[in-house]
């Protein structure tokens, strides 16, 4: 028996959403494991859209999948990407701030060894903030946005 075009466009959007899941479970940030099944599921129905791992297992395995419209969203959210993303609306995940899209312009003009130095920042960064959100005692404390540059004392400290 043939496939009707619906079939074939239903297995179309089945391997869309399979491949864009896989990429973005292995997607994850450098020093980091990929997403694991378990994890996901644990932080999507900790947001309210029930899922189990197998039921996950089953999105990124199974021959055809018809995932419902809040497991897409949730997923979406869980990986902060636009929904359309994961239908085939777009062919890359959009960046979520606009400062974000700015800094990646930026580090592209930067010459590797400048970008492997701030790779260096970035990842310990991102380790200071783990611990903080840990609780740990390691804390990163943004710089204060004030007037006068950073090395200068002000008349009150001369």
């Amino acid at each position: 028996m043939q496939d009707t075009p619906a079939d074939q466009t239903e297995a179309a959007t089945s391997d869309l959403i399979q491949g864009r899941l896989r990429a973005l479970f292995a997607a994850s940030p450098p020093g980091r494991p990929p997403y694991t099944e378990h994890e996901v599921a644990v932080a999507l129905t900790e947001a309210g859209h029930k899922i189990t791992a197998n039921g996950i297992r089953h999105l990124l395995k199974a021959e055809r999948v018809n995932p419902k419209a809040s497991t897409i969203r949730g997923l979406a959210e869980f990986f902060n990407v636009p929904v359309g993303y994961l239908l085939g609306g777009s062919e890359q995940p959009e960046e979520p701030d606009p400062r974000v899209r700015v800094m990646t312009r930026s580090i592209g003009k930067l010459s590797p060894a400048a970008q492997d130095g701030l790779q260096v920042i970035i990842d310990n960064l991102l380790r200071v903030e783990e611990a903080a959100r840990a609780g740990d005692q390691l804390t990163f404390t943004a710089p204060q946005n004030t007037d006068q540059p950073p090395n200068e004392l002000g008349p009150e400290n001369r």
